[in-house]
């Protein structure tokens, strides 16, 4: 599996840039599974995470900042909706058997480095043979996924200039 690390800050365009790449594979017929997470005001008001599927138009709330009522899964003060994080890994593994797959997951942090949220589907496509993994990932927590993951030179590449979609694209062909 080939891993790629879309690094940045928060606001910095890592989820932009990524869906600017699911676009451009799209468009050249690839076949991309998973997902990317957009910031959200809820209807509560309060700060959330949207996912939408890579290859459809469908999306589920996440999670939500201290709002009990979104699911039942409480880190620090998020609430996870476990149907949502059981969707995202869905969508995810329908890729397993296609060949040379891309995968898309945004975002890996301290939650996957602490054995939550997407940290068992992270490892379980980490173990496939071919394919491309695309993560996105903020700049403090590059170098602990790395280390959770046992990422390296190797076998990940890691990449902070968010600028030239189509150069990034023809790099994962």
């Amino acid at each position: 599996m080939k891993t790629i690390i879309i690094s940045g800050e928060r606001g910095e365009g890592k989820t932009t840039f990524l869906k600017k790449c699911i676009d451009e594979l799209h468009n050249r017929q690839r076949p991309v599974f998973g997902f990317y997470a957009a910031n959200i005001q809820t209807p509560s008001g309060n700060e959330g995470y949207r996912i939408y599927k890579a290859n459809s138009s469908e999306s589920l709330l996440l999670c939500e900042r201290n709002n009990a009522q979104t699911g039942n899964l409480n880190l620090v003060d998020f609430w996870f909706n476990e149907k949502a994080v059981k969707a995202g890994e869905k969508w995810l593994t329908e890729g397993i058997a296609t060949e040379n797959p891309i995968f898309v997951l945004d975002e890996a942090g301290k939650f996957e480095i602490d054995g939550y949220i997407w940290d068992s589907i992270i490892k379980m496509l980490l173990q496939l043979k071919s394919g491309t993994l695309l993560l996105t990932v903020r700049n403090r927590f590059v170098k602990r996924i790395m280390e959770k993951y046992h990422l390296n030179s190797t076998n990940c590449e890691v990449i902070s200039n968010l600028l030239f979609t189509v150069e990034f694209v023809n790099k994962i062909e």
